[in-house]
């Protein structure tokens, strides 16, 4: 689980980078607005990671997961409010990236017995 929750800590930071600037690293095919909401975002990866890290007990991991899940919300937001695209590339990218946050929340599930 520790590198889980830094992989989460990690994609947070780079999505309140996102929220900021518009863009991060090259990622998107088209910046995006700077956006108060997107950076959000990248906090509650952020704080996933961090519940994920740090406590190691059941409610940790609940945390963690209803973070993760606030930020799959978040996604869906964006895409209605316009300020993510809702075609193209960078839509296909908010999708992807949706699905694999779903994968982190199974794979923390999976590992319940894991946790104290």
């Amino acid at each position: 689980m520790l590198t889980l929750g830094i992989i989460l800590f990690i994609f947070g930071l780079g999505e309140v980078v996102v929220g900021f600037t518009g863009n991060y690293l090259g990622i998107l095919s088209h910046s995006l607005k700077p956006s108060f909401a997107l950076g959000i975002l990248g906090t509650f990866y952020c704080l996933s990671g961090v519940f994920l890290l740090v406590t190691k007990k059941k409610w940790g991991a609940v945390c963690c997961m209803v973070f993760i899940l606030a930020e799959i919300l978040g996604r869906i937001y964006l895409v209605e409010t316009g300020e993510a695209p809702s075609s193209g590339k960078d839509f296909l990218k908010i999708i992807i990236g949706g699905i694999i946050a779903l994968g982190f929340i199974a794979y923390i599930g999976s590992n319940w017995k894991s946790f104290e």
